[in-house]
């Protein structure tokens, strides 16, 4: 692989780990609501609750776990981009070290 490859190949990856942030900070965004939500909820009475969560004004009593979930499987793949990132950069680091020498290159020719 030639370094203008593993320089496209790191920049995606580098997008990608920034789109994946990015959700983690909505998924923490949306348990951090949920939270808030069940806290008050409980102090609303029964009919109010049932009328704001049909009206998609309260997210529903489960919506927590599903946030909790979802927080740690994005912690997770965040985490795994990272470890793949760290490769990337090494290999990106071997190939500018190496002045651009690539497999795929070819000697200046002898005309």
């Amino acid at each position: 692989m030639d370094r203008l490859d593993i320089e496209l190949y790191a920049e995606r990856l580098a997008r990608l780990v920034e789109r994946t942030a990015d959700d983690l900070a909505d998924a923490r965004l949306r348990l951090a609501w949920a939270d808030l939500e069940a806290d008050v909820g409980h102090e609303l009475p029964a009919g109010d609750a049932e009328r704001l969560r049909g009206l998609g004004v309260l997210a529903s009593p489960d919506a927590g776990d599903t946030a909790r979930r979802s927080v740690r499987e994005r912690a997770c793949d965040l985490a795994a981009l990272h470890r793949l990132q760290a490769l990337v950069e090494r290999r990106r680091a071997g190939a500018q070290a190496g002045l651009g020498v690539t497999a795929t290159s070819r000697p200046p020719s002898s005309s």
